[in-house]
């Protein structure tokens, strides 16, 4: 038997070979996920001129692909069914098991593996869980480790996280670590709204000098809203009983169409001898604002074409879950929407689930693009009761005088001015102010709840008005007796 091929016998297999090779790309009709990455990039870019070059290359290299009438359906996933099982698990927060199948389909499909964004969200989502849960059951120490290990929790647009970082490191009793988030988050951020929570909330820590430093930073950060923050520094220095450094005031609020009403009694100053309740009831500055009403989405807008990694996120889906009071599913079903309702409505979800710089970074969005002048009115009443969950009560009465606002709509947004600003009032010992906005929180909502009448009380026992503070305290101890309103009346003699 010959031992060598003869010189036909090469050429021919040659031959065989080279058709082989020309044949194979013949075999891959449709375009794969890798080659529709460069298309997917021109349409994000939106060059139309390069996406139809692109779209002119693919039709040649792959006859008989027919591109899909709506092109935003080359961003849906091609892959396994698994995907969105997948992050239905995530958005469960059963992080195991998501882990699990994400193993489980990158085996079973050579041609698939877990995109990078998925990974991050799944990261990211398990460290915020954890982190969470460690702040809630006032573990200092481990909610301090899960931030330094996922520092992607810290982010402006998870300021939450950052504010609650300061408070744990406080715990621990490190003032010195609490401070640095503060500046961090000074330094980091942009947004005038978390400048000036965040200056609130160092303020309880921070020396004069601090103050004064923190407050420069933030201006720095944010120039078109410096007047903002000198107010803000201002008004804490005042707190702190030394001289304004900018010179500030309160805007004047409208109580009805009619006019305007300030709530600015001059008062005597308060004598040594003027009498002082004991320690003061304990009413937080920011009274927790109701739970706003899940709004019904106007219909979408046009949205953009949505990323590859994305589960669907549809207003039905969002709205199915505020509906629900699943606040937490409607945050992860509306993460990184483009469609406005949805925007709008991740606003009430952030709102009512306390994700306070969420909702406002929602509704500020909602209200200049919302599709109807009713969206763009209720988003902007959204945000000004997100803002007065921060106190940040004087932004929010500068916002109110022009903001279209329903009248039930403005007596509530009116009504927690005058109520933040009776309790600031009272806590800086300016008593005649504070009875000044009681009275007119009474006025505009037909209402005084207890604990501002409480407060109304003390404030006219400091003013050396005995008698009108008994009557309030014993009204109040005739309704319900309890131990405020009995040390109330005893301290009234």
């Amino acid at each position: 038997m010959p031992t060598h091929l003869n010189r036909s016998s090469v050429l021919l297999a040659l031959a065989l070979v080279c058709a082989q090779a020309l044949a194979l790309p013949a075999l891959a009709q449709t375009p794969g996920q890798d080659d529709l990455q460069a298309l997917r990039y021109y349409l994000q870019e939106d060059n139309q001129q390069a996406v139809r070059s692109e779209m002119r290359r693919l039709q040649l290299q792959f006859p008989e692909w027919t591109p899909p009438s709506d092109l935003s359906n080359l961003f849906e996933t091609r892959g396994p069914e698994n995907i969105d099982r997948i992050y239905r698990l995530i958005e469960a927060e059963d992080f195991d098991a998501a882990r699990a199948l994400i193993e489980e389909t990158d085996s079973a499909f050579a041609d698939w593996s877990p995109p990078s964004e998925m990974l991050a969200l799944l990261n990211v989502s398990e460290a915020q869980h954890a982190f969470s849960a460690a702040v809630e059951s006032s573990q200092p120490e481990v909610a301090v480790g899960i931030a330094r290990g996922i520092p992607a929790i810290l982010s402006c647009e998870r300021i939450n996280n950052a504010w609650d970082l300061g408070d744990m490191h406080l715990l621990l009793g490190d003032t010195s670590a609490a401070l640095s988030v503060y500046r961090a988050v000074l330094r980091s951020c942009s947004a005038p709204e978390i400048l000036i929570a965040t200056l609130e909330k160092a303020d309880a820590v921070a020396s004069l000098d601090e103050l004064t430093e923190y407050s420069d930073i933030a201006q720095a950060q944010a120039p078109a809203a410096e007047g903002r923050i000198r107010q803000v520094e201002d008004r804490l220095r005042a707190g702190r009983q030394v001289p304004a450094r900018w010179g500030n005031g309160e805007s004047v609020i409208a109580l009805d169409a009619a006019g305007a009403a300030t709530a600015t009694a001059t008062a005597p100053p308060v004598s040594a001898d003027s009498p002082r309740p004991p320690p003061r009831p304990t009413v937080a500055d920011a009274p927790s604002a109701p739970a706003a009403p899940t709004a019904a989405a106007p219909a979408a807008a046009p949205s953009a074409p949505a990323q590859p990694s994305q589960p669907a996120r549809g207003v039905s889906a969002v709205q199915a879950a505020a509906d629900r009071g699943a606040w937490a599913e409607c945050l992860a079903l509306s993460t990184g929407a483009t469609q406005i309702a949805v925007i709008y409505q991740r606003g009430w979800c952030a709102y009512n689930a306390d994700r306070t710089m969420e909702a406002i970074a929602a509704f500020r969005e909602a209200a200049a693009r919302g599709t109807s002048d009713i969206m763009r009115r209720d988003a902007q009443y959204g945000m000004m009761l997100s803002m007065l969950q921060l106190n940040m009560t004087e932004d929010v009465a500068r916002l109110s005088a022009n903001a279209p606002m329903t009248r039930e709509q403005r007596v509530e947004i009116e009504g927690q001015i005058l109520d933040q600003r009776g309790v600031r009032a009272y806590n800086n010992r300016e008593y005649a102010r504070a009875v000044s906005f009681f009275d007119a929180h009474a006025e505009l909502t037909g209402i005084m709840r207890r604990d501002l009448q409480l407060l109304k009380g003390y404030a006219l026992l400091n003013m050396g008005h005995r008698e009108a503070a008994r009557a309030i305290f014993t009204q109040l101890d005739r309704q319900l007796s309890t131990r405020d309103t009995r040390a109330a009346i005893e301290a009234s003699f």
